[in-house]
C-alpha cells in the first residue's frame, strides 16, 4: 500500500510538472492477470516421479506508460512495468512491496519541417522482420539510439547505435552494434535490407556472453573456452519482405545470416536462418495461413570441440513466434516454453486458421498444428552436460521432433477488455541414445486462462 501511494504521490507531480511545463500527459497501459495449469514441460513422462512437473501457477502484470508531448515533434516516453506471481515474494500476504521497474524511457523527436526522426534512450527495438511477430536477432528493450526518415517516396533509411552489453567495471568488457536499413515500399510488394556490425570489447569473454542476455552470441563451447580479448567482432546481414501483388495471397518472407568472430576457433558462431508464411486474406471469417521455418544447426566439428558453433548468434529476441506453445506466441504471460537461444537449429511446417468468427459477437478462435525437427546433429545432446546453449526438451537434433496442436479463444467483453482460453498439447519424439535415461520425450500441455484491460 505504501508504494501505491509513493506512486500516486508521484503522478501527481508529474502531472504539476506536465501542466507547468505546457506539456501534454497522455497515459496508457494494461493490467493483465493469468492462471495456468501445466504438465510435464521437462519431458520426464517415463522419468522419475518427481519430475512429474505439474504445476499451478498465477501471475499479473501492469503496464503504465506515460507520453509527455510537447507537440506533434517532440514527446518523451516513460514505460513502467510489474510482474507479480500471486502469493509469492511481493505478493505474499501482508509483504505490500510490489514494485514497479522502469521498462522504457526514451526521448522521440522530429527535426523540423523534415520526417527525420530520432529516437533516444532505453527503448523498444526490433530489426526488420516479416514473419513471427519480431526480429530474431533483435527484438527486446535495449539502450540505443536510432535516425529514420525518408530518402524518397519509395525508400526509407534507419540507422542507429545500439548497446547491448556493458560490463559496470569499464574494463573493455562490452558489445555495441551500429545497424542501416532501408525500407522499400512499392505497388504489390516491399523489402527491408539490412545490416548490422558488432564491435566486442578486448576483454569480453565467452563467459560473459554466456552469462547475459546477449547468451545468443556464445559458441556452444564458449564454456570450456572463455578467456578474455578473444573475439574480434560479429555482423549479420539480412531482408525482410512483403508482398501482396497477388490480393488476397500474401507472402511475407525473411532472411537472415549472422556471424561472430573470434582468435580462438572454438568461439566462432555463425548460421543463417529463414522463414516464410503465405496467408489468405480472402474470407471475412477467418484467416488461413501456411508458414515454414528453417535455421542452421551444429555439425559434426561443432560437437567435437574443434571448431565453433554453427548456429545464427542472436543479440536478443523477445517476439519471434510460430504457433503458441514451444516457440512462443502466447498472448498471455506464461504459456510459451521459448528458450530462444536453445532451440536454434530446428525447421519446422505448419497451418494456423487465425481469428475464426466465432459465434458471439466479438469472439474469435485461432487453431494452429506444427510439425518440427532438429538441424542439430545427433551428438549435441552428448554434450549437452558441458556446452552453452544446449538443453534437453529445448534444443533438437536431427533424431528428435515434436508436434505441436494450439486452440487459443478470445472474447472482448468491451473494447477495452478481453478475457480468454488458451490450450497446448506437445509431443516430444527424442532420442534416449543421446540424451540419457529417462529422455526420450513425452506429452506435455498447458491450459491458460487470462484477462488483459488496456486502457
Amino acid at each position: 500500500m505504501k508504494r501505491l501511494i509513493m506512486l500516486a504521490v508521484l503522478c501527481a507531480f508529474v502531472l504539476s510538472a506536465a501542466a507547468a511545463s505546457a506539456a501534454d500527459l497522455k497515459m496508457s497501459g494494461d493490467f493483465i492477470t493469468d492462471a495456468q495449469w501445466q504438465s510435464n514441460w521437462n519431458f520426464k513422462d517415463n522419468g522419475a516421479k518427481d519430475n512429474d512437473d505439474r504445476v499451478f501457477d498465477i501471475k499479473q502484470r501492469i503496464n503504465l506508460v506515460f507520453d509527455f508531448v510537447a507537440n506533434e515533434n517532440l514527446k518523451a516516453v516513460i514505460y513502467l512495468r510489474s510482474n507479480t506471481n500471486w502469493g509469492k515474494g511481493d505478493t505474499a500476504v501482508g509483504a505490500e512491496s510490489a514494485t514497479m521497474n522502469l521498462r522504457r524511457g526514451y526521448l522521440d523527436f522530429t527535426y523540423p519541417e523534415t520526417s527525420v526522426r530520432t529516437k533516444l534512450g532505453y527503448m523498444g527495438l526490433s530489426l526488420p522482420a516479416a514473419v513471427g511477430g519480431g526480429s530474431f536477432i533483435l527484438d527486446e528493450e535495449v539502450s540505443a539510439m536510432t535516425i529514420s526518415g525518408d530518402i524518397t517516396d519509395n525508400v526509407g533509411f534507419m540507422a542507429g547505435f545500439i548497446r547491448p552489453y556493458a560490463n559496470d567495471d569499464e574494463s573493455e568488457d562490452f558489445m555495441d552494434a551500429y545497424a542501416v536499413a532501408l525500407p522499400m515500399t512499392f505497388d504489390g510488394f516491399s523489402l527491408t535490407p539490412f545490416g548490422v556490425y558488432g564491435s566486442i570489447g578486448d576483454n569480453t569473454s565467452g563467459a560473459d556472453l554466456a552469462g547475459t542476455n546477449a547468451a545468443g552470441l556464445a559458441s556452444m563451447n564458449a564454456t570450456t573456452n572463455a578467456s578474455g580479448s578473444d573475439y574480434e567482432g560479429a555482423y549479420w546481414l539480412g531482408m525482410a519482405f512483403t508482398m501482396d501483388l497477388f490480393d488476397p495471397f500474401v507472402l511475407n518472407a525473411d532472411i537472415n545470416y549472422g556471424n561472430v568472430s573470434s582468435d580462438v576457433d572454438q568461439n566462432d558462431r555463425s548460421g543463417w536462418m529463414m522463414d516464410a508464411a503465405l496467408e489468405y486474406k480472402g474470407f471475412d471469417f477467418m484467416t488461413p495461413e501456411v508458414f515454414f521455418a528453417y535455421s542452421s544447426g551444429e555439425d559434426g566439428n561443432s560437437t567435437s570441440g574443434d571448431a565453433g558453433s554453427e548456429r545464427m548468434p542472436v543479440m536478443a529476441a523477445s517476439n519471434w513466434a510460430l504457433g503458441s506453445f514451444f516457440f512462443g506466441g502466447d498472448y498471455f504471460l506464461q504459456g510459451s516454453i521459448a528458450e530462444r537461444n536453445d532451440y536454434l537449429g530446428f525447421w519446422a511446417l505448419g497451418l494456423s486458421l487465425k481469428d475464426i468468427q466465432s459465434f458471439a459477437d466479438g469472439m474469435t478462435h485461432t487453431a494452429t498444428i506444427l510439425y518440427a525437427q532438429g538441424t542439430n546433429d545427433k551428438d549435441v545432446a552428448t554434450d549437452s552436460g558441458s556446452s552453452t546453449n544446449i538443453s534437453y526438451g529445448r534444443t533438437l537434433t536431427e533424431e528428435d521432433s515434436l508436434i505441436e496442436v494450439d486452440f487459443n479463444t478470445y472474447y472482448k467483453l468491451y473494447d477495452e477488455l478481453t478475457i480468454g482460453l488458451e490450450l497446448g498439447y506437445l509431443n516430444l519424439d527424442a532420442d534416449e541414445n543421446y540424451w540419457g535415461a529417462d529422455n526420450e520425450g513425452g506429452d506435455a500441455w498447458k491450459v491458460t486462462t487470462g484477462i488483459a484491460y488496456s486502457f
